[in-house]
Order: C-alpha cells, then structure tokens, then sequence
C-alpha cells in the first residue's frame, strides 16, 4: 500500500468544485474511489462546512 493525494475535481453548473484528499490504497484507481467514498462521506455533513482559503481574481 502506498500514500497518494488525490485531487478530484467536478465541474458543476455554477463553478467547479476541488475535493482533495490523502488516502492509502494500493494503487491509483483505488485510491481514486477511496477519495470519492470519503467524499461522499464528508457530504453529508455540508451544512458544517466552512471555507478555509480562498483565491480570488479580477476577470
């Protein structure tokens, strides 16, 4: 088993959105659908979320 980052990204109507997670897995595929699974998880619980950086541009 190996530690991999995984950044997914979903392109929503309204803006896209980054979920970035650190799991251990055996390879990368697993380790693609452990980081979906823990977000599914973490969605649960939205309404407790809170924004903690942020990257703000003129366009």
């Amino acid at each position: 088993m190996a530690n991999y980052k995984v950044t997914l990204k979903a392109d929503l109507k309204r803006g896209s959105f980054y979920w970035v997670a650190n799991v251990n897995a055996d390879n990368e595929e697993e380790a693609e659908v452990t980081a979906e699974h823990l977000f599914m998880a973490e969605i649960e619980n939205a309404a407790d979320w809170n924004f903690s950086d942020s990257d703000i541009e003129t366009i």
